[in-house]
């Protein structure tokens, strides 16, 4: 059983992602109650001079600069940052943070786990209570200490990721989705710390397994467009032999492997200058025991 003493609410890691930003002032003007008995919350607001500028980022991605992921700008604002919550964080093995993030892809309210462990795993199953809509999404195909995200950079971690919400936009129900999510993950932390029973079912989840680019021509131009079958559809199911792009010569692109896949973050705006079409994950069955 985990023991938290303290949840770090992070907004703002992103500076064009409103509804986290929204969830802290709400936090901070107590119109939002977060306190729970067993731990104390903090909040803190990562990139300031992005919000300002109303975008994702000043210089790099802060999102990127954790872990041992090397960066082509390590003297930048976003790198500084990231040093600096490290040194300040990094010896807090009783927090848990939970950095708070929006999506231009319809995947509705997604809860990103980093780790496939039984406290994470049971997580996932108390949110799934509580919002049977919710996506469960596991990205644990690398060690804790190689993922390059902000909410590693203490020992536990996880990111909510929410809805179909334009940069620089704020949606009332994407902020509802949000506080929803993050109302169930401080409860779920509560009542392990406090060794409650839970009465806990097994669920479907995603685990992710790669990304699909879009192919470019020799002037660095996409040469496919995300097929209008899936667009729009996260966590839809694409068998084998069914289209994932579709090539502006009219030809389809489609998905190859042994088993369905399932795309989500389709058309995410954040990943174009990388020319990322969408992300995929299989479908799996987590064995929850009460």
């Amino acid at each position: 059983m985990k023991d938290f003493k303290e949840v770090l609410i992070v907004a703002g890691t992103h500076g064009n992602e409103l509804s986290g930003l929204y969830i802290e002032k709400l936090i901070r003007d107590k119109q939002l109650n977060v306190q729970r008995e067993s731990f104390t919350i903090d909040t803190l607001v990562a990139n300031p001079d992005a919000i300002i500028n109303n975008v994702r980022f000043v210089e790099t991605d802060l999102n990127r600069q954790f872990g041992n992921e090397k960066q082509l700008l390590p003297h930048s604002k976003e790198k500084k940052i990231a040093q600096q919550l490290q040194l300040k964080y990094k010896n807090k093995p009783k927090q848990l943070v939970i950095d708070l993030h929006n999506t231009t892809s319809r995947m509705g309210a997604t809860l990103i786990l980093l780790a496939r462990t039984p406290y994470y795993e049971r997580m996932g199953a108390y949110v799934k209570k509580c919002m049977p809509q919710a996506n469960i999404l596991f990205e644990n195909e690398s060690n804790w200490q190689e993922h390059p995200y902000l909410c590693t950079m203490t020992g536990s971690g996880v990111m909510i990721e929410v809805e179909e919400q334009s940069h620089g936009v704020l949606t009332h129900q994407s902020l509802l989705l949000m506080k929803k999510l993050l109302l169930s993950v401080l409860d779920f932390i509560d009542y392990e710390n406090q060794g409650l029973s839970l009465s806990l079912n097994d669920y479907e989840a995603y685990q992710l397994t790669g990304e699909v680019s879009f192919p470019l021509d020799k002037d660095g131009m996409r040469l496919a467009a995300v097929h209008p079958t899936i667009c729009g559809l996260d966590f839809t199911e694409v068998k084998k032999g069914e289209p994932l792009l579709s090539a502006f010569n009219g030809l389809d692109l489609y998905w190859h492997g042994k088993q369905s896949t399932y795309p989500h973050f389709i058309n995410e705006a954040a990943y174009s200058t990388k020319h990322i079409a969408m992300a995929l994950a299989d479908k799996i069955n987590i064995c929850c025991t009460s």
